[in-house]
């Protein structure tokens, strides 16, 4: 079973500087271009590039939730709380919070 995004997108591309500009204005907000885990069970540490990507702590629950910029859209997760955090992103941009089959959130 393939997991369900949630896109925060308008209809002409969100440029990655604008997206990054965001970034660099919100405290909660940090890029991230490479994404670094740990391997459990070999403790081999694994690097995957994430570029113009950002870690949203939220400072309620001190959670990190994971925001990817591709092809003029910012992909996310579908957690309520982050959930919240994309609608007020998309209303920065002048975007909307739509899933992968194109409803709105």
């Amino acid at each position: 079973m393939a997991a369900y995004n949630l896109h925060i997108k308008r209809e002409n591309e969100i440029l990655d500087s604008e997206w990054l500009a965001i970034c660099a204005q919100d405290k909660t907000l940090s890029v991230q271009h490479v994404a670094i885990a740990i391997n459990p069970q070999t403790g081999e540490k694994i690097e995957i590039s994430t570029p113009n990507s950002c870690v949203w702590t939220s400072p309620a629950s001190c959670n990190k939730y994971y925001f990817s910029y591709f092809n003029g859209r910012i992909t996310f997760g579908s957690d309520e709380i982050q959930v919240n955090k994309a609608k007020e992103i998309a209303k920065l941009l002048r975007a909307k919070v739509v899933g992968d089959e194109g409803e709105e959130y």
